[in-house]
């Protein structure tokens, strides 16, 4: 417990150091300024608009999800689960994955470290998507700062086809002692082992349509500070803004969206308006995760109180 409080304080600090290093040289009037033109009607109709196709969105990529490898998982059913999830990620993406496994556990039997392996493979997926929009932004729009992560994007694409060839070629044919063999047998890992082409192609399609819904929201946004940011230019940057956003840590976003926003569109706009989109954005983040934390939350304490009753039934049974 102590350990998880003291990674999300530093998560906290870090996010704090970046949204200074991102504000260097832009004093607070002039954000207040930059905000006070803005179109706040166009601000919020964007912003939720895209927050609710991903929220949906990430509903029915989950439900298929689990469904594919677990058992049959309705999107109504996941609900109060992802509604807790996106509030844990104010806190640390990896509590909010925690309450994932917790609803694959108490809900669908599933074992703990395979529930995780689960959700590993659902990122391992996502990873090569944001890798191939990547190039396609790149050669769509060679003007895009994007472009600078032309070889990592590669690579990423690159150490996951090879992976995906792994589980669904040659994996099952190394001989028995083989380390790579082991690997591929391991019950955890039943959602690499189990996963067709199929499956690959319906979650890049689900997910290529959120991080698309998400491009046009982050472009009305734009509008809505009146940043005159191309449709294209925000449509090749978002795959960059989607995976760092993400990230473990940045808490809710915060730190890695003002340093995306100020230094990837640099050349549309100046930085007080940038950087006063960005605090837009992420203080919208957070202002409509938490609602959603605190009237779904009860299903996960439910859950939780469910499992630790099984443990402590266990370590009972064990005593005897």
């Amino acid at each position: 417990m102590r350990k998880t409080v003291v990674q999300n304080l530093a998560a906290y600090a870090i996010a704090a150091a970046i949204v200074c290093y991102a504000a260097r040289g832009i004093s607070w009037r002039q954000v207040v300024g930059a905000g006070s033109h803005a179109t706040l009607w166009i601000f919020v109709i964007a912003s939720f608009g895209g927050f609710l196709c991903w929220f949906i969105g990430e509903t029915v990529l989950y439900s298929r999800l689990f469904s594919y490898f677990h058992s049959p998982t309705g999107a109504l059913e996941l609900f109060p689960t992802m509604a807790a999830v996106y509030f844990l990620q104010i806190v640390n993406s990896y509590v909010a994955s925690g309450a994932f496994v917790l609803f694959l556990h108490a809900r669908k039997r599933v074992p703990w470290i395979m529930g995780g392996c689960t959700l590993l493979f659902q990122g391992y997926v996502d990873a090569m998507l944001l890798a191939a929009l990547s190039l396609l932004a790149v050669a769509l729009v060679p003007t895009s700062p994007i472009r600078l992560g032309l070889n990592y994007a590669a690579a990423v694409l690159g150490a996951g086809g090879l992976i995906a060839s792994f589980w669904l070629l040659w994996g099952a044919r190394l001989r028995t002692g083989n380390w790579l063999r082991w690997l591929y047998e391991r019950p955890s890992m039943a959602s690499f082992r189990m996963a067709r082409p199929s499956h690959y192609i319906k979650l890049l399609g689900i997910r290529s349509l959120i991080v698309l819904a998400a491009g046009f929201a982050l472009y009305g946004q734009f509008v809505s500070f009146h940043i005159g940011v191309p449709l294209m230019q925000t449509l090749a940057l978002t795959p960059l803004i989607v995976a760092i956003g993400s990230s473990p840590i940045s808490p809710g976003g915060i730190g890695t969206t003002q340093l995306v926003f100020t230094l990837g569109f640099a050349r549309f706009a100046s930085k007080d308006n940038l950087f006063a989109l960005s605090l837009a954005v992420s203080a919208f983040n957070l202002l409509v995760r938490v609602p959603m934390g605190l009237a779904m939350g009860a299903p996960l304490v439910e859950e939780a109180v469910e499992v630790e009753s099984e443990l402590v039934t266990k370590r009972k049974v064990g005593q005897l």
